[in-house]
């Protein structure tokens, strides 16, 4: 038996968990950049403080599911006892044997009933379990298998940052007169300043391919005027000052 939980099992925790992140009460503390984890603002923080912070974000998606589990099961033990009262009760007071049998019966399905109840969730016992397992190993584990675990947790959406397209910045700039000319490096900082996220995750180069083709399908092929390469009758938000 190797000394961490099977990568397997961990990996269905934490897509249950993703499935089930609203029993935590809150929303997932740090999402996957595609970079690095941040907040859902895209700040950084220190690696100890992410480990801590999934790590009980985890334990308080298994206290929810727990805490759903127990008031569904009380309202359905308190169902079925009434049910039991109320057969028991024909039971007596029924004219005939048939009806007397036929009421035993219904106590006896009733009762294997109480004694058998599901758990509302979905979540079978042993997947609940591992999600406990995975969020004590995302806090206390070596770092390198927290980071496995992260990583894995980091295929799923819940854990992931809503990371959007260039494309869709590009079709929000404004257009300007076809003499105005705005050159490559000024539309890659206003991207920059507006997608700190999605510019980090992308990375310059793959970052500046996909900006700059999204800027040729909107605005036309860049062209160079004046001894620098941009668009004709694009408008860009203002990213203050530059050297």
């Amino acid at each position: 038996m190797g000394k961490y939980i099977d990568d397997t099992k961990a990996r269905s925790a934490l897509e249950a968990a993703a499935q089930h992140a609203d029993r935590a009460g809150r929303s997932v503390p740090f999402v996957w950049s595609g970079a690095q984890w941040t907040t859902s603002a895209g700040e950084w923080r220190d690696w100890p403080l992410v480990r801590r912070g999934m790590g009980e974000w985890l334990h308080a998606v298994v206290k929810g599911v727990d805490a759903e589990a127990e008031a569904s099961i009380r309202e359905r033990r308190y169902a079925l006892r009434d049910s039991l009262d109320a057969a028991r009760e024909r039971a007596e007071n029924a004219d005939s044997e048939e009806e007397v049998e036929h009421h035993y019966a219904t106590l006896g399905r009733l009762r294997q009933a109480l004694d058998a109840l599901p758990v509302p969730t979905g979540l079978a016992p042993a997947i609940v379990r591992d999600i406990e397992t995975v969020a004590s190993e995302v806090e206390s584990a070596s770092d390198g298998r927290a980071t496995q675990l992260l990583s894995l947790a980091s295929q799923f959406d819940a854990f992931r940052a809503p990371l959007n397209d260039p494309s869709s910045w590009v079709r929000m700039l404004g257009t300007a007169p076809h003499s105005v000319h705005v050159r490559t490096s000024v539309v890659w900082e206003a991207f920059c300043a507006a997608e700190p996220v999605l510019a980090r995750s992308l990375g310059t180069a793959t970052g500046k391919r996909a900006l700059f083709a999204a800027m040729d399908k909107r605005f036309g092929t860049r062209r160079k005027l004046a001894g620098y390469e941009g668009w004709r009758g694009a408008v860009i938000p203002d990213v203050g000052p530059r050297g």
